[in-house]
């Protein structure tokens, strides 16, 4: 049993990092059911050594990932923290610079790809920079943004109409590019256009949490989880289904308790039935242009009762100490509140064009709602984190999951039993829904 153990943590940490914490659990207790209520086997927890690694002040570029929308390409640097940039222009090329942060193995493998945006090149340059240099011969504009929860650069590149013929020359300057920029220069290709056909079929399974004898977290009014999100998931169905003539699947359509492994097979299997295999070659012409959606309803709870606000997780290691706490919390296990924060492992590989396309619909969704909720309301948005949970990580779909507010705080259950915050929240989340496909 050890071996194996020993084995999980190697294989794991090396794709997700080392993780604090102690685990105590008997080899002889028996596996528990998985629900909202009990943890799954499949996941394995970990144990780091007591000496933490000391913290290094050089930033990373861990990831660089694009994708080709219908008005533009957005290209996205996942950092390791936050980081300052500068930014020159000159009639050719617009110059931005990343200082004190250094690309990772894996980020110089992703720019090297194929289907990388043509006019625009990512190098390291001196003194611990990172370049980003783009041609505005090819670009009819661009945008940048810097963001937080998770730390990243955004960069949204609008290609001018005789870039779209793949006439476009590489990234050039006027002033001399460093001999990395110059390789990089010649590496770059066009990005893939998206097609014109609009999707013919969308699916979206929703996950309302909790249910039967799992009560979700409760209120001080007694107001219970469960309720909630099941009642935003009927009015989030019931806009789709009217709105977008989208087919439209609950996991759950009434109070009765699901564990999560049943959860998650229901939705890998009407997504099999609705879009096929992913990425498969032998996936019929019909359904290689339908969209597969999966989004997980939830409501929020936290000590200090002063807490309130919205925010969106996709899958991923745990963002921050409180997001391995709802994680948890979700998941079923229980952290000990003596203990240093821990970090779940997952043995087995995942699909990184999922994990992408998860990120984007959780960002777009994180904004809708947020901005569709302050017309109304005043709203703390916590942003879009990642976390360990079981239903994002093995659904075959992008998938998120929104905790809608907490039920901790006074004024948000007061909010959260009122039907007509309800369909505001059902309303900003089919507003990230249609933006998402909008963009597709």
């Amino acid at each position: 049993m050890k071996n194996v153990f020993a084995l999980a943590l190697i294989c794991s940490t090396a794709l997700w990092g080392a993780v604090a914490g102690p685990v105590s659990a008997s080899e002889s207790s028996p596996r528990p059911a998985l629900s909202d209520a009990a943890f799954p086997a499949h996941i394995v927890l970990a144990k780091k050594g007591t000496s933490p690694r000391p913290r290094t002040s050089q930033l990373t570029v861990k990831n660089v990932r694009y994708h080709a929308h219908k008005k533009y390409t957005r290209v996205v640097l996942d950092l390791t923290g936050r980081i300052a940039i500068q930014e020159k222009k000159n009639q050719r090329n617009a110059t931005i610079s990343l200082t004190n942060v250094e690309l990772s193995k894996r980020a110089q493998r992703q720019i090297k790809g194929k289907d990388f945006p043509r006019a625009m090149a990512i190098a390291p340059g001196e003194a611990r920079t990172v370049s980003i240099v783009l041609d505005l011969q090819a670009l009819r504009t661009y945008r940048v943004l810097t963001l937080r929860q998770p730390d990243r650069v955004v960069l949204d590149l609008f290609f001018s109409k005789k870039t779209l013929g793949n006439t476009a020359e590489p990234v050039t300057s006027t002033s001399k590019p460093s001999e990395a920029t110059r390789q990089s220069n010649s590496r770059v290709v066009q990005s893939n256009l998206p097609s014109s056909k609009t999707p013919t079929g969308v699916l979206v399974v929703i996950d309302p949490g909790h249910g039967g004898r799992d009560p979700g977290t409760i209120g001080r009014k007694g107001t219970k989880e469960k309720a909630i999100v099941l009642q935003v998931s009927k009015y989030l169905r019931d806009l789709i289904q009217k709105r977008h003539k989208a087919k439209v699947l609950l996991t759950r359509s009434r109070d009765v308790f699901l564990d999560l492994e049943d959860r998650v097979k229901f939705a890998n299997k009407q997504k099999l039935e609705w879009c096929g295999k992913d990425m498969g070659a032998n996936v019929e012409a019909k359904k290689k242009s339908r969209i597969c959606l999966f989004i997980s309803i939830h409501v929020n709870s936290h000590p200090r009762k002063s807490i309130q606000g919205l925010e969106i997780y996709h899958f991923g290691k745990a963002s921050d100490p409180r997001a391995l706490e709802v994680a948890a919390r979700e998941n079923g296990m229980r952290l000990e509140s003596d203990t240093p924060p821990w970090q779940f492992i997952i043995t087995d590989s995942l699909n990184d064009h999922k994990i992408t396309q998860s990120q984007t619909f959780a960002e777009t969704t994180s904004g809708t709602l947020v901005t569709t909720l302050r017309k109304h309301y005043k709203i703390k948005n916590h942003g879009v984190k990642t976390a360990p949970f079981y239903v994002l990580r093995f659904t075959t779909m992008p998938s998120i999951l929104a905790e809608v507010g907490f039920i901790s705080n006074s004024m948000e259950e007061k909010r959260l039993r009122s039907k007509t915050f309800q369909k505001k929240l059902a309303e900003g989340i089919y507003e990230g829904i249609r933006s998402y496909l909008k963009e597709l």
